[in-house]
């Protein structure tokens, strides 16, 4: 017998004895436990108000616009959404059960105010029915994608505004903005938000609705939405 065939003889048995399935199975578990968050973070599913094209349409023609209060948008390439408010992100098995109870429904939405800075447009709403977890119930129309200016940032934009002192919002019986007021007393207000945290300090523009714009969507799971299960 070689040295070759021994060898090959040793490997065999090593990789054949209990201890190295073992210590291999723990590996690949590990392995696994690394990239679980990510998956699950690319899979997750949310609640939300979504809006048919007629609605989408509507919300780009209003609001969509190339930031002219505001500075330049870095000729950044805008990923425009205007397709949904989220009601919650990635939600619990209970509470999946709980709108189950929703899904297929109209929710109806109040357009409170419109804000921009060099980053992000967004609207913020009130809802009577189903109202978001997010502090600042929201619908992102653009924003730039690139980080931390993600679509999330649409709800730190409108707290940038509380937190600045520029906009005092007036909260309904689930804590949620239903009126806003601007520190001037105007409908319109032009300035800079300093920086906080991983945002620095952006050019932005608000503005109050002077006048009623009701939005129309469909409550569902994001994953059913996408599948046209939801819609009637």
């Amino acid at each position: 017998m070689t040295a070759v065939d021994i060898l090959k003889q040793t490997r065999y048995k090593i990789s054949a004895s209990p201890l190295f399935i073992s210590l291999k199975m723990i590996g690949m578990v590990f392995c696994f436990l690394l990239i679980l968050p990510f998956i699950s973070y690319a899979n997750a599913a949310y609640m939300a108000t979504f809006f048919t094209s007629d609605m989408k349409n509507l919300l780009k023609q209003t609001f969509f616009q190339d930031h002219e209060q505001s500075s330049t948008f870095f000729n950044n390439k805008r990923a425009v959404y205007c397709d949904h408010s989220t009601i919650e992100f990635n939600p619990s098995a209970n509470s999946l059960n709980n709108y189950q109870l929703h899904y297929g429904h109209i929710q109806n939405l109040t357009v409170l105010a419109y804000a921009e800075d060099e980053h992000a447009q967004a609207i913020l709403v009130h809802s009577i029915r189903n109202p978001s977890i997010n502090q600042y119930p929201h619908v992102t129309i653009s924003v730039s994608n690139k980080s931390p200016y993600t679509a999330v940032y649409s709800n730190d934009l409108w707290k940038r505004l509380v937190d600045n002192g520029i906009i005092e919002v007036n909260l309904d019986e689930h804590d949620k903005p239903q009126l806003v007021l601007l520190k001037n007393q105007l409908n319109e207000w032009q300035g800079k938000l300093s920086s906080v945290g991983k945002y620095e300090e952006t050019q932005a523009y608000v503005k109050i609705m002077d006048q009623s714009i009701q939005l129309h969507g469909i409550v569902c799971l994001s994953s059913l939405w996408t599948n046209e299960k939801c819609q009637k």
